[in-house]
């Protein structure tokens, strides 16, 4: 068993000395040459992780041990440091060069083979979901009633913060209240015997009074009516009989959401096509009459100098995306629902990464995209921490190399039930009811789902 000194910070190799084929103390010289050089390479990533340069040392030394004999292991050895040498400083936990050297000559292996794979609907089709599963799963299917686009702004309305609970008066972000509340979320931790829940963000107990973080007051809706009522949904554009259409048969789709006057609201909107490429990226101007309360610059990574730029307004959005978007695309996302209610779009043909890799419990439950990366694709995504946040096109290449690894390494599709036959649009002056589903409202934060955020 290897395990880590706790004073010096060099690894110490802890095994039987009878087991190894070569002599401890010339392994643990050259475990304390290996840890000198994954120090300096890591120098700019160590404040993230002190631990990172022993374990990987541990690792690497290992690799070297399992390949060689005793008269060529020295050698190997200084092979693979003369290879770390090569390296290019990574300056984030996700750099490609992180890891030992089997561990970045697979990741290549791998991404040779992810990128290699032209994904076609024919790969997709098993996993588009059928309508009934977009309702259990919390999409909008069907336009709501109402009149849409009726009441684009709360201000001066009360609502109920998302963040700590309370009753609030609804101000732009100039005039917002202060709000004290935790970002993070509920977990369990076992200490000394007890089990107690503890905040994520900053370790306290969950019934600690106040919050642990600084911002205004916002709310969330999640009712198909309210949302209608902000901005109207409408339905993605039919697919032309024209042979010139130019939407594309498969995209990937992230967007970044912010709080505003009218609820948390669409701010950035990235696509890429089926080979990864990046074919949209724009930042999204609020509606008329619609005012920022906070940009959630720690999960959006939506800054106000950012947005400065947005010019055109979700309704050019929408506009924008027909050109490669019709009813006959398929759209990859995780949490996919959450995208298409902030974009008010209305699309059937949907392949939803956090369905496609299913939480142990079940639904609602979700493994969060990041958690999903990192797992499958070896990748660490969303590295930014509180002043960066996420990267909607980063996040959508992600999505769109889990399903290529599904498809290279998951199990075989089952057959689909057949779909529930798609009710007829209401006419003129008929009421119109939605169906309830499980996750109609939002979620407590104390379950591990992700809102793609």
């Amino acid at each position: 068993m290897q395990i880590l000194s706790s004073q010096s910070g060099v690894p110490i190799l802890r095994v039987n000395a009878a087991q190894s084929q070569v002599a401890i103390p010339v392994r643990q010289a050259m475990i304390k040459t290996l840890y000198e050089h994954f120090e300096v390479l890591y120098e700019q990533i160590l404040p993230q992780d002190p631990s990172i340069a022993a374990e990987h040392t541990l690792k690497q030394e290992q690799e070297v041990y399992d390949i060689s004999n005793k008269t060529t292991y020295r050698n190997a050895v200084l092979t693979s440091i003369a290879a770390l040498k090569r390296r290019p400083k990574p300056d984030s936990i996700s750099h490609p060069s992180v890891g030992t050297n089997a561990d970045i000559a697979r990741r290549i292996e791998e991404k040779k083979a992810l990128d290699s794979l032209k994904i076609t609907t024919t790969h997709l089709e098993h996993h588009v979901l059928t309508l009934d599963e977009m309702r259990t799963w919390g999409y909008i299917t069907e336009i709501p009633p109402g009149e849409g686009g009726s009441c684009p702004s709360d201000e001066g309305a009360v609502q109920k913060c998302e963040r700590c609970g309370d009753q609030f008066q609804v101000k732009r972000k100039e005039e917002a209240d202060e709000c004290v509340y935790h970002w993070g979320r509920k977990f369990m931790n076992k200490a000394n015997g007890e089990r107690r829940r503890l905040w994520s963000c900053c370790s306290k107990s969950d019934d600690d009074p106040g919050g642990c973080t600084r911002g205004p007051h916002v709310f969330y809706e999640s009712k198909p009516e309210d949302l209608h009522r902000r901005h109207a949904f409408s339905n993605t554009r039919s697919a032309s009989t024209d042979e010139k259409d130019p939407a594309l048969d498969i995209v990937a789709l992230d967007c970044e959401m912010i709080y505003s006057t009218g609820g948390m609201r669409v701010a950035r909107v990235s696509v890429v096509d089926s080979s990864g490429k990046e074919i949209y990226d724009e930042f999204v101007r609020m509606d008329e009459a619609v005012e920022v309360i906070d940009f959630n610059t720690r999960f959006s990574g939506i800054t106000e100098e950012a947005y400065a730029s947005a010019i055109l307004d979700l309704e050019s959005i929408r506009t924008s995306l027909d050109t490669f978007i019709n009813s006959d695309t398929i759209i990859i996302g995780h949490a996919l629902e959450n995208d298409l209610k902030t974009l008010r779009m209305i699309h059937h043909r949907c392949v939803d990464t956090a369905i496609m890799f299913p939480h142990r419990a079940g639904a609602p439950y979700r493994i969060s995209l990041r958690n999903l990366v990192k797992e499958h694709l070896g990748k660490v995504i969303q590295a930014g921490g509180g002043t960066t946040g996420h990267s909607s096109v980063e996040d959508s290449i992600a999505t769109l190399d889990l399903v290529r690894w599904h498809i290279l390494h998951g199990p075989k599709p089952k057959a689909k039930p057949k779909p529930s036959p798609t009710p007829p649009p209401p006419e003129a002056g008929d009421p119109v009811t939605t169906t309830p589903t499980p996750s109609a409202s939002k979620p407590q934060t104390s379950l591990n789902l992700d809102f793609g955020w």
